[in-house]
């Protein structure tokens, strides 16, 4: 077995490890509460799944590399499949780094309209 395959095997591990972490959030996000948070907590874990799900399929193409046709045609579609697979992993990863800015930047709003509205009634 070749390095590829390891390192397949450790993204299927990785996969494991992160929707088993997100099940656990998916679990809390259903008893919370707070209205507010709800919504952008469960985009965030949806993206996130399908993230993590996405390094477990790539981490089982890795194991496969064996079983592909060696010629130029088929070796070049697995690795075009493989990038496009990153690409959106990435993609993702960068959607979900904007969403959580966002949300902070309006928390931090939110908290500087309270201190003015509290500042102004004094």
């Amino acid at each position: 077995m070749n390095g590829a395959a390891y390192f397949g095997y450790a993204l299927i591990a990785v996969s494991a490890v992160l929707l088993a972490i997100h099940l656990q959030s998916w679990q809390d996000w259903r008893r919370s509460a707070e209205r507010r948070r709800r919504e952008f907590v469960r985009l965030q874990l949806q993206r996130r799944f399908v993230a993590s799900a996405l390094i477990g399929v790539v981490g089982a193409a890795m194991t496969m590399i064996d079983r592909v046709p060696h010629t130029a045609a088929a070796l070049s579609a697995y690795l075009f499949g493989l990038l496009m697979a990153g690409g959106v992993i990435l993609a993702i990863a960068l959607a979900d780094v904007r969403a959580t800015r966002q949300r902070h930047l309006v928390e931090q709003l939110d908290l500087l309209a309270e201190e003015l509205r509290k500042a102004k009634a004094q």
